[in-house]
This record gives C-alpha cells, structure tokens and sequence, in this order.
C-alpha cells in the first residue's frame, strides 16, 4: 500500500499524510522515494507516529479532536484558522454535536484592522474509482463577514473554484459537489475576512459516490431480510463481504436464521471476497437523521468456530466513526440478543456492522432482525404539567433532567441557561477535572484521570463519552494501575454545605467487571470512615451509557465521592461523566477541608437559605416540623414517620406525590416515561387516590408505540422485617395489550416479580397488597408497565399509580397472636384484604345471595350474618379470579397450626376454590387445598394443618366457573397445634392409626401427586385435590402376580359406633385387580361388605357400604387384589368416614343424605351440574317443589339449573361401573318435567370400548321431550349388555330458560325389569349432543407427572420393578362384581 503526492506539484510547506495498516502479522513500515529525472527537488519525514484504530477518510475531520490532517497555509499579512468551540468569537454552538463544547475551524476579525486571508489544506486524497462528494457544513455571522472559498489543487496548474460565499443565512449551512478527478487532489479552504463578523467550519467528509441530488429525510430503517437487504449496503473493500444467505452450511452461515427459526429465513452473513486489502467486511445502514437520546439498536448475532474473531457495530457521523459494541470469539451456533443506545446524534448517520474471520476452520458470523426503537425525537405538546419543564419546542421534560447534559428536548433548550436554572456545579469534563479532586485516603497513585475515546478504548474506557457521544468527548475513568483486589480509587467533589434533599446527577459506563464496585458516598470525615453509600452499581453489564442520580440529606459539611473498589479478574471498562448538582445543593465557596473527627457540636447556622439545623451529629432535624425538633439518626428511614410533619421517612419509600415524587424516578431512555401528573377532567383517570384532585404517577404508551416497558423505579428502600408489605393504588386503563408488574430487587442483585396483572381495572383506583419480607441490606422496587405492540391495539394504553405504603416493615415489628388472623366477617375483613390480580373481589353479603340455584341460604355463624362470596353472575365471566389475602403470618411453631373455614359451594357451573401458602424467602406460592364444581347445598368445613417454617401468607382464592356458581366463605381460625380428629381420615397427617396387615403381600403406601406408571393411578388425592395431598395407593408391575393382596386395617371402633362406612377410591386402568373392603371383628371373623373389580375410568369414585350387626369391637379391612403383570393396574383409596347415619339400601339412591355414587361429568365436557335440592330451601330454586320419596317440601332431589346456560347445554350425571349380567339389570327412576320448552332427558348407556372411540354418552335407551306437567312420572328400561357398562343422564336445555327437570329414586337391580320400555326409542335427531364431545372421563385429572416411593413387604413377595409390556387381553373379561350383602350402588 502507498500514499503521498503523486501529481508532481511541489509542496507549499509542510503536508500531513496517513494511512490506516492492518495486518494479520507483524509487519515493518517502508518509506520510499522515487527521483524524478531533470528536478532537484527535496523530500523530508518529520515527526512521525502510530495510534491505534483507523484512520479517519483523507480530507474528513468533525475537529472534535484536533484538526486532523488539515494544516494552516501561512499567508503574508494573513492569519490562522483556529480550533475553536462555541461561544469564541464565533458561533454559539459547533454543527458536530451542536453543544458549545463542540469544536469547528474558525476564522475570526478578532484584533484584525483591515482585511486578511487564512487558509488551511488538506493531505492528498487518493484516487478512487468513482467519483466523491465533498460535503462541508459553514457559518458566517454577517455579510460583512467577508468570503469563504473553496478550491481543489490536482496539480501544479491553478486551483479550481469549486465554491464561493458571502453568506450562511441563520445558522450552520450545507454544501455538497461530487468530485471527478483523474488524479490524486488536495482541498484549500480560504477565508477572505474584513475586520468584522466571522467565518466557521465543521464536519468536512470526503465519501465514495456521487452526492445525492434531492436528499431525503430517511427513518430508522431495521430489517429482518426476509424481503431483501431493505438499503442496507455491503461497503466491504477488503478480503471479506456481507452477503444475504439463508440455510447455511460450513462456512457460509448457520441452518435457520432468527425470524422465523427455519432453513427458509435470511441473514446477513460474511463470506469470502476477491480483494486483497486486510479489511473486514462492512455492511452500513441507509442514512438516518436526528436520533433521540433514548434511541437504541437491537439486533441478533450468531458467531460460531474457532476462527471467528470479532464483530463491531460502529457509529459513523460524517468523517467520524465511534465504536458501540463489540464481541470476539466463539459463542456456539445459536442466535444471541444484542442491544446498545446509540444515544442523541443531531445529524445525518449510518450504522455499520464489520466483522473479520479466517475461513481457514468451519464457523460463521452472521446477523438478523436489526431494529431501531425509541429513536423519534419528542414531540411538542400542548400544554405541560405544572411541574415539568417546557422546552422551546414544546416538548414536556421533567425537571430533575434539566441540565444534566443530556439533550431531553431535542433542541438543547433544557441544557442551556443552566444558572438561571439554579444548577451551577456541573462538569462534563470536556476541559479536565472541573471541581473534582483526588482522594488521599484511596492507593497510592490510583488518580482517577481524564481521558477521551480515543486514547482509552479498548483497554480502560468506553470508546465514546457521554456528553458529545462520539469518540472524542471526554470522561474520567479510576486508576489504571490498580492491580490487586481491594485496591480503591476515589474522586472528591466540592465540600458542600450541610443541606437536605440534595440530589447528583451523574452518567456511568460499566462493561466486563461484575466484581468490581462503583459506588457514590457522603463523606463528612477526611478519612472517610463514616462514608455512607448512597448509590451501588448494580450487576448491570451494559454497552451504554447509564443515568443515576441519589438524593442525600446531611446536617454537617460534607463531600461526595465516587469510589472504584477492584475486583477479580480482568479489569473490565468502568468510567464516569456528566456530573450536576442539583440546586438544593449548597456547596462552601472556600472548598473548607472536612475534619479529621466529628464536630462536638452542630455546625454554625448558614446565612443561606438552606434549612438550619441546629441537631448533634449524631441527630437527623425535622426541618419541615415547627420548632426545633431533632430525633435520633437511626430512626431516619425506618418505616415509621418519627417526626411530627414524618419527613424523617422522605425518599425512603412511601408516597402521595402530592408535592414530589419522593426519588422514586423514571428510568427508560424511551418516549414513553413515567411521569407525575396532576389529576384533571381531561386526564386518565380523572382524579387521584390522595385527594381527588391531587397527583400520581403515569406512563402513557402511545397508539402504535414500539416501547416494550417502562420502569418507575423506587429510592434504596431500608432494611425491612420478615413482615414487610408493599401497599399502592393502581389504574390501568380500557382494555388494550399491555400489564402492570411489580418486581423486587433479590439480596443476590437480580430481580423477582412479585406481582403482575395483564387487563384493565374498572375503578379509577384499585388497592393491592404485596409482601415484601425481610431484607438484611438497602434494596428496591420497580414498578414496570409492559406494553405489547400489537398491530389491532386501539387507543393509548395508560397505567398510573398512587399512595405507595409500608406495612409492617419496622425492624420492631412483632406479629399478633394467631387468634387475630381470624374472622367471621361480621364488621368486615378484619386483617384480610382482598387481591388485586383480577378485577373480581370477594363481597360481604347475608342472606340468599343474587342468584338463584347458587350461594347460601345464609352465612355458617348464626345463618343471619354475614360471609363473604363472589358473584358468578354478569358482569363476571368465566375465569375471573378473586382472591382474599392474609397479613404475613409468623413461622409455624413446633406443633405447627389449624387453619381452618367454612366455604359453600353450589350450582350448576361453580368454578374452583383453593388455598395458597405464599412465602417470601423465597418467592414461592404452594397449592394446599382445592375443590372444583359443585358441593351441594350446605357449609363444609375445611381445615389444613400448617407446618411451615417460614413466614408465609395464606391466599384463598376462588374462581369463577359459570354464571351459576357463587362461592362462598365464612368464619376463618387459626389455632395453635393439629386440627382436632375426626372420623373421617384423609390421610393428610398420617395414617390415622390405620396399619398395615402382616399376612399379606404387599403394602399400601402413603402417596401425594401422581403414581410413577403411566395410564393408570390418580394425579392427585381427593381430598385436597392437589399434588401436595395424600393418599394410600397400591403400586402395579411386570413382577407382580395374579391374587397377592395388601390390606391395611382401620383402628379397632367400639361395638356399637357407625351404621355405614364411606370411602373413595380410585382405580383406573387396562390391568386393573379388585378392590375389598371388610368388615373384621376382634375375634378375626371377617365379612365382605364392599367389591369392586376392573377400570373404574379416570377418576375418584364414592362407595358407601352398610355395617353387619355386631357384638364386638370391630375394624375395617381395605384389600387390594393384583390382578397379574401389568404397568397399568395403580389403585388407591381416600377419606375414609365412619357415619352412624344409615346407608341407602342396595341398589337405591333416595338422595335424602347425599348422591350416593352418582355423579356429574364434569370437566369441559358438558356445560352444567346436576344438582341436590329441595323444594323448601330457603336458597330459590327452579326444581319442583316436592320431591318423590316423601313427596314434602323438605325431601331432596336432582335437579338441573335451567335458568342459566343457552339452548342445546347439557348436564350429565354418571352412574358407577355395573359388571354384565346374564340376568340384565333394571334401571327405574323418577322424573319431573314441567315448563315450557323444557328440553330433553336421555338416558344411555356406556362402556370403556365406546367411549375410549370418543362417545361420551353411549347407546340410547331412552328418551322423553317437553313439558309433563307438574308431576313426577316413572320409567323404566332394561339393559343387557355383555361388558362392564354405566348409565348415563343427560339433560339438554330448552329454547327458553325456566321450568322444572329432576330425577329421584334411581334404583338399578339385577334381573329384568316388570313392565319394559318399546323396544326401538323414538329417533333422536339432535345430535348437539355426540358431535364434538370427543374427550372423557380420562380429562378429569390432569397428566401424570411426579414419581413415588415404594416400601417393599417384609417378605418382598410384591416387587415394585416396572418392565414395558402390553396386555391384550380385556381386564373386564370373565370378571363380575362381588354383590355380597350390605353392597351399595356402584
């Protein structure tokens, strides 16, 4: 490569020349000289140099850091264009960067009598292929200002014009030619000035190309290059290009790209080229224009191999180029998320990405999915809130961002002016230190020192400061010859005066040092040993610049200091700029030095007007409160006001906003912020939660906005109790994509969601409560509105929030004893407060509650009280949630507690209620207790025994199933130890005494969540209805053989205690054996009182069975019979309950107690329960007002809810498993029909082959239509069916609402029944019914996913060992129901 003079035209003096070198190897530099014949010219080399990084393009420069390769031409009786910056003799701001610290060439009249010429030259630019285009931005201050000209010099004949003005109009003006020449060329720019005014200019570039004729404002053009490179240009000129690729293989690129994921997506990818130049390849966006401080690119990358070496994305403004992200190495062949700000740039710009690679192993580099956002400049409004600054545009900036040097308007106007603005101490450090000072108490030699990006990337610094946002701005970085961990660096400020509320703005850079701390201290001592850390670099690695500010109070002189603490490892890129004060502060104008122990005594009253604070060092002064009133330091920011007007606690959480936001601060770069608004008509909501007509917080996502989140975020809150709770107010406004959040800074620095809420609230302002827990150290809440960018999104989508709270966050917090967490909702909530997930709340009620054929007759206490429900009803829908909260409860103790309730639960389509244990430490919330559906007409007591040993929360949350599905609580408590026994056992505390059997073959096992095989075995216990509930169960396998039993006995139960035994039991799947239950007196005399063989389908069943008379003390025998190898024969038992009331006779179901085992459906396959009532419940209802067994208003029923749900809905009731009979069975029953359009009653029957093939219903055997009047009617109809089967009801809903349907008296007995039924039914040519209902009695419960342990016998005759094998034989082959005497239905 070679450069210099090649026209032969001899020098006017000394030129500069330099070249950019790059080399994969070491390389030495050869100057040559070549002698032309008949001359006797000279050439000398003088001061020559190497800096690392490229070259800026011969003739450009923005001066920014000099004049680059542009020198003065000296001038008989002229003058010297000057490097200069805004406000010297010349224009206020330079066009580059458009501050005043900016630098332009200026010409200037300054002590100039009489006209005079300066010129300045540029080195030799090159010859190119193509032609250029010179580009050049002016400002003359008059026309009397003189003349600018502008001339190419190719040779040794005369200097072509190729521009002359006398006039630049307003400001910085352009002017562009493209230049065609056939040799190499150099610029001269002459200012002919008279002795006024001045001439400036800046931002000379010299580009491949032909300049634009009609330039066009482009936007910021991101591409995915699905369709195309979208303007995106491959500019390489080396070894290597960018190349538009898709399904890459070797070293072409990776197999699917980023958009779509597959073989068929594109990307850019960098492959070989022709050239022999060391360059890498560059591929640069189209021209954008005025980027907004928030403006960021986002992009995705794929580097992959070992001989991948780096990708850049630079800036390049004009003739400058700043790097804004880098990455080398191997970081495996999967597409990674980049993002950077590319910050506020007031003028044209291109984005670049290069990328260099060996291609000598397998590996790629490739990019996709480039994106800009946040990066429209602020638009003016019409009017802004008080409290926020109005720029000269119009646009609304809040005032802690004035002054701080970054341009929020758009147009500087909130940077200018900044001492009328009361910010005087600031720095930007573009001229050296300003105020700031060394430390003597860091190491040795550990200066923080100034720097631009230039001299301190890669190895110190970023490659661009903060302010000019370019590469030749200027920052401070710590020492860099800090070594060892440990090792600190510190940078002092001005002393400051004492002062409240005095806040530092400042701007950080940390990337590639986790370890190591930054941190910003309040120094009172020289030594620094009561620093107090005000603000801690977060574990954030970041390639942008980011803003911070911390509000401190303090009541003697002190000093802020920014201190760098090493870390492990390699020293990663750590540096400050942009300082500013905020005018509360009140710095000494002496700069007094601090002392070397703490005054013993106040410091002298300020003649200021700063607050007087007349407390001891130790002492915070209520300043706001009248009189002189001070309280200890330690109680400032404790959760609890301790000063009369409780300023002790400002900016230390809580806020109204009323007069401030209380250091709770925005913390986006996009337009969407955070702001403080004041309520009005005309704003969203209408009024705020302090006052009405107060203030809160908002952010305002634009229709068609692209910002993804926007962050309010809170001061460093004080350690708080373990039962610390957040409170606030929130709105969001109509239903649009987008959610609130709420997370909470963890102890190990990332961060949790504590909370989140995804639609719109109904009231203005909605109450929610969040525990926070215990925090040994300082740490933070955000509040983070998210916003879904949705192409059908109309109207803007605002949240707001108001009236933050601590609850029970003091230090000195003690919980209250157990008994005041409960309530029986008589004067309200008591400690409990409602949940705001969801728009639905709990109501306080007595009485029926709105809706018939659902809700309590009255509340549990006195049935004239009051409970709480949710109404099901319009305008709730289903899967709305409510949900009612505790405060944070203390550890259970050693014998842990009862929690227990009273809860109603019935109608025709109720949801599910649950319970919920919340912890803090960690953030977990655990399912205890739930049920599902409809639990007859009656107040059932829950109680959990709680162990845990953390504090925790309790959440009862219900949720809505259908509009006939009130849910109801009542008469919470909470004692101290287990729950009281019973004579039920569900097992979820232990065994209840029940043991296991020595003499048989294997064990029942104690069991929560699902069994190991699969196919067979329930997902979860009845009782709870969770994976944390237990029950007994009896494993399956390949070892296992035909007839092993395992029993487990009951206690031993006092002759004459209980008439019948109940229990659930579960026993599904193709190799299912036979479940007994016995009878068993003390003498060891047994009787089977209960059989059930085969696939009993997917879900818990009820059984009931009558007790033999007996003389002597008794137990119960539960047996389980294997019936051979098989992975799919799991069974289980449940709720063991021994009642003295006696049990429906064989074969009959009255419904006087309870359903026997009938049952509904359930699940997503019929639209509606079966329901139990009577005629005189006091809860209205549409069933019949007598039933058929007592044929009284006070006998029970089935009946169905047809006021609710539309034409064609079906409820189902289910019948048990019966085994065939060569007898047949009788089904009699009894039904009531009575309205118009009342619908249809079906009855089918099923079996596992048809249903397994999607049927639900079955065959048809019978079927009746319409009103029959207001009487209960008989039916009958045989079955012979030759495998196991069961009966099924079904009630398909009218055309209109209203009327009566109910069954009673169900009797199925074996044999024929007397008088049958036609043979063929009427045809049924509904099919609503069959069509579509395609899932079974298998979605009852959920998939199979935990694992259990098995204990073997103690002759470990049952093996638990579980080989793959399939059964082809039927389990219901050859197998029949033992029916013994006291057997019930089935």
């Amino acid at each position: 490569m070679h450069f210099g003079n090649d026209s032969g035209a001899p020098s006017l003096g000394w030129e500069v020349a330099e070249v950019t070198v790059s080399s994969p190897t070491k390389l030495r530099v050869l100057f040559k000289a070549v002698h032309v014949p008949g001359t006797n010219s000279t050439v000398k080399l003088d001061d020559i140099s190497v800096r690392d990084g490229a070259c800026s393009p011969p003739g450009s420069c923005d001066f920014e850091s000099g004049q680059c390769t542009w020198v003065n031409i000296p001038k008989e009786d002229g003058h010297d264009w000057v490097l200069a910056s805004g406000g010297f003799q010349g224009p206020p701001t330079d066009h580059t960067i458009q501050t005043p610290e900016g630098q332009f060439l200026l010409s200037s009249s300054l002590h100039q009598s009489q006209s005079s010429v300066a010129q300045v030259l540029s080195e030799w630019i090159p010859l190119r292929d193509t032609a250029s285009c010179l580009t050049l931005w002016y400002h003359m201050d008059s026309s009397d200002s003189g003349t600018l000209k502008v001339f190419m010099r190719s040779g040794s004949s005369e200097d072509d014009l190729m521009f002359n003005s006398t006039s630049s109009g307003h400001g910085w003006t352009r002017f562009s030619q493209s230049v065609d020449s056939k040799q190499p060329f150099q610029l001269l720019i002459k200012a002919e000035t008279n002795n006024r005014g001045f001439i400036a200019i800046d931002d000379i570039s010299v580009t491949p190309g032909l300049c634009q004729v009609n330039e066009t404002s482009l936007g910021f053009v991101g591409c995915s290059f699905e369709n195309g490179t979208c303007g995106w240009e491959d500019t390489s000129a080396g070894q290597y290009q960018w190349m538009r690729r898709r399904n890459g293989t070797g070293n072409t690129g990776p197999f699917v790209d980023n958009t779509v994921g597959t073989e068929l997506g594109w990307y850019m990818a960098v492959e070989l080229d022709q050239g022999d130049a060391m360059r890498p390849a560059a591929v640069q966006s189209p021209t954008m224009k005025q980027a907004s401080v928030s403006c960021t690119l986002h992009f995705y990358y794929n580097m992959y191999g070992e001989d991948v070496k780096e990708l850049n994305v630079l800036l390049k403004e004009g003739s400058r180029t700043s790097a804004l992200w880098w990455l080398s190495g191997n970081h495996e062949d999967v597409w990674h998320h980049g993002e950077v700000t590319v910050g506020r740039i007031p003028q044209d710009f291109t984005i670049l990405f290069e990328a260099s690679r060996a291609f000598n192993r397998p590996g790629h580099i490739a990019i996709d999915d480039i994106d800009f956002t946040n990066c429209t400049l602020p638009e003016p409004q019409p009017s802004c809130p008080e409290n926020m600054f109005v720029c000269n545009n119009r646009v609304c900036v809040e005032h802690n961002q004035v002054c701080d040097f970054s341009d929020d308007c758009g147009d500087r106007s909130d940077e200018n002016n900044c001492e009328q603005q009361g910010v005087v101490e600031r720095c930007s450090f573009e001229q050296g230190l300003c105020f700031w000072a060394q430390s003597d108490v860091d190491a040795a030699g550990a200066e923080w020192t100034h720097h631009n990006g230039q001299e301190a990337w890669s190895k110190h610094g970023p490659p661009r400061d903060h302010t000019q946002n370019s590469a030749a701005g200027h920052f401070v970085i710590p020492g860099t010859n800090l070594s060892e961990k440990g090792q600190t660096s510190e940078i002092l400020s001005k002393t400051l005066r004492p002062s409240s509320n005095c806040t530092v703005r400042f701007f950080f850079f940390s990337l590639g040092e986790a370890t190591a701390r930054l941190t910003a201290q309040s120094r009172t001592l020289r030594s620094g040993s009561d620093d107090a850390v005000l603000w801690l670099r977060g574990n954030s690695q970041s390639y942008s610049w980011q803003r911070a500010e911390v509000t401190f109070s303090s009541s003697v002189n002190s000093k802020i200091v920014f201190r760098y603490e090493r870390g492990d490892g390699r020293r990663g890129q750590v540096a400050l700029d942009d300082i500013s004060f905020s005018r509360e502060c009140e710095f000494d104008p002496d700069n007094n030095k601090l002392p070397d122990t703490s005054p013993t005594s106040a410091p002298p009253t300020s003649t200021s007007n700063a607050p007087t604070l007349p407390c001891q060092d130790n002492e915070f002064f209520c300043w706001r409160s009248a009189g002189t009133v001070c309280i200890l330091e330690t109680l400032k920011c404790d959760y609890h006001p301790d000063c009369p007007q409780g300023e002790d606690e400002d900016g230390c959480g809580r806020c109204t906003f009323e007069s401030d936001q209380c250091q709770w601060a925005d913390t986006n770069d996009g337009q969407s912020r955070w702001q403080r608004q004041k309520a009005s008509s005309s704003t969203e909501p209408p009024t705020d939660h302090t006052t009405d007509t107060g203030y809160y917080m908002s952010v305002n996502f634009n229709q068609g906005s692209t910002q993804s989140e926007a962050r309010l975020q809170s001061p460093p809150l004080p350690p708080s109790s373990p039962y610390c709770q957040i409170m606030f107010h929130f709105h969001i406004s109509a239903e649009r994509a987008g959610s609130l959040r709420v997370l909470m800074q963890q102890a190990e620095g990332s961060e949790a969601i504590l909370w989140s809420r995804s639609h719109n609230t109904i009231s203005h302002w909605t109450p929610e409560h969040l525990p926070v827990g215990l925090h040994q150290q300082h740490y933070k809440v955000w509040f983070s509105s998210m916003n879904e960018v949705t192409q059908t999104a109309a109207g803007d989508h605002i949240v707001a929030v108001d009236d933050i709270s601590f609850i029970h966050c003091e230090k000195s917090y003690q919980p209250p004893a157990l008994s005041a967490y409960g309530c029986s909702f008589e004067e309200g909530l008591c400690v409990w407060v409602q949940g705001a997930e969801d728009e639905l709340d709990w109501l306080s009620w007595s009485g029926p509650t709105e809706t018939p054929n659902t809700g309590p007759a009255g509340d549990h206490t006195t049935s004239k009280g009051k409970y709480l429900y949710i109404k099901s009803s319009s305008p709730s829908v289903k899967g709305n949630m409510a949900q009612l909260k505790s405060l944070l409860l203390p550890p259970a103790g050693e014998k842990g507690y009862c929690f227990t309730f009273w809860y109603h639960m019935f109608g025709a389509t109720v949801g599910s209620l649950r319970m919920l244990l919340q912890t803090t430490d960690p953030l977990n919330k655990t399912l205890v207790w739930q049920k599902s559906g409809n639990q007859e007409d009656e107040w059932l007591l829950m109680q959990s025994h709680v162990t845990l040993r953390k504090v925790h929360q309790v959440i009862l949350e219900a949720t809505v199933g259908g509009e006939g599905g009130d849910i109801a609580i009542d008469d919470i408590s909470l004692i101290s130890g287990p729950c009281p026994a019973s004579d039920m056992c569900d097992f979820e505390e232990g065994s209840c005494y029940w043991q296991q059997q020595s003499g048989d073959d294997c064990d029942w096992v104690r069991q929560s969540g699902s069994t190991h095989n699969p196919n067979t075995g329930p997902d979860s216990d009845h009782t709870t209805n969770t994976h944390t509930g237990h029950y007994y169960f009896l494993s399956s396998s390949d070892a296992d053989r035909v007839g092993q039993t395992a029993q487990m006995s009951s206690p031993l139960y006092p002759a004459g205690k209980g008439a019948c035994v109940q229990l659930w039991y579960h026993m599904y799947g193709r190799g299912m054996g036979m479940l007994n239950v016995y009878q068993q007196s003390e003498d060891g005399q047994q009787a089977l009182i209960f059989s059930q063989t085969g696939d009993q389908g997917r879900l818990w069943r009820f059984a009931q069975a009558s007790l033999l008379p007996r003389v002597q003390p008794y137990r119960i025998i539960v047996e389980g019979v294997k019936a051979g190898p098989t992975q799919e024969g799991d069974m289980a038992f449940d709720d063991v309950h021994l009642t003295d009331a006696q049990c429906p006779p064989p074969g009959h179901c009255d419904f006087e107690y309870n359903m026997c085992s009938w049952s509904n459906l359930g699940g997503e396959v019929d639209q509606g329960d079966w329901l139990r009532g009577r005629g005189a419940s006091p809860n209205p209802n549409t069933g019949p007002s007598v039933d058929h067994t007592t044929n009284s208003t006070h006998g029970y029923y089935l009946y169905v809810d047809s006021s609710v749900g539309k034409w064609g809905d079906a409820s189902f009731q289910i019948s048990d498993v019966f085994p065939p009979s060569t007898r047949g069975h009788c089904l009699t029953f009894w039904y009531h029909m009575y309205g118009n359009h009342v619908g249809t009653l079906r009855v089918y029957i099923n079996d596992r082959n048809l249903h397994s093939g999607g049927n639900e219903e079955g065959m048809l055997k019978w079927i009746e239509t319409g009103n029959k009047g207001d009487k209960w009617q008989e039916a009958s109809v045989t079955v012979n069916h030759t495998e196991a089967f069961w009966f099924v009801f079904v009630y398909q809903r009218g055309m209109n609402p209203g009327g009566d349907v109910a069954l009673d008296d169900i009797s199925v007995l074996p044999g024929s029944c007397y008088s049958e039924p036609p043979v063929d039914p009427p045809v049924d040519n509904n099919d609503m019914l069959s069509t579509g209902l395609a899932v079974g009695l298998t979605l009852l419960a959920g998939v199979i996913i935990a694992t259990f342990l098995f204990t073997l016998n103690k002759n470990r005759k049952c093996s638990t060992m579980n080989q793959p094998t399939i059964l082809n034989s039927d389990p219901f082959e050859g197998n029949s129901a033992v029916w013994p005497h006291g057997l019930q239905n089935r």
